[in-house]
């Protein structure tokens, strides 16, 4: 007899997502800096660092939707995640650095990372 195992919540399919992009990073050489960061209502996934480059992650993970996960990062999110990562570096004392935003999909288990995948949406300071 098979076990049947219940379907992953959303929640856990993302957080088994999460540590995939985390683990192909370290794997990168890139330094993780924080997970699930949380600031002006946005949560960025992950925030590390690429040489001298502060680098805002999102992960999206999907599995067998029509729909590609990287269309679901909406011009609003990031607009939401540009303005945590001003908050971010302002905090940090990081505002000499250079920052990126990055998408990593995880497609029916197939990783796509996206780097540059969108300009800064945040107000002009």
């Amino acid at each position: 007899m098979t076990e049947q195992r219940e379907p992953l919540t959303p929640h856990a399919l993302g957080a088994m997502g999460e540590v995939r992009a985390e683990q192909y990073l370290c794997g990168l050489g890139w330094r993780i800096l924080e997970h699930n960061y949380k600031a002006y209502g946005a949560e960025i996934d992950l925030i590390a660092l690429d040489g001298r480059c502060v680098v805002f992650v999102e992960v999206k993970v999907r599995n067998h939707s029509h729909m590609a996960a990287r269309e679901t990062v909406t011009y609003a999110k990031q607009q939401r995640i540009s303005t945590g990562a001003l908050q971010y570096m302002r905090r940090k004392g990081l505002m000499d650095r250079q920052a990126r935003f990055d998408v990593i999909e995880i497609q029916d288990g197939r990783l796509t990372h996206i780097r540059n995948a969108f300009p800064y949406r945040g107000r002009v300071f």
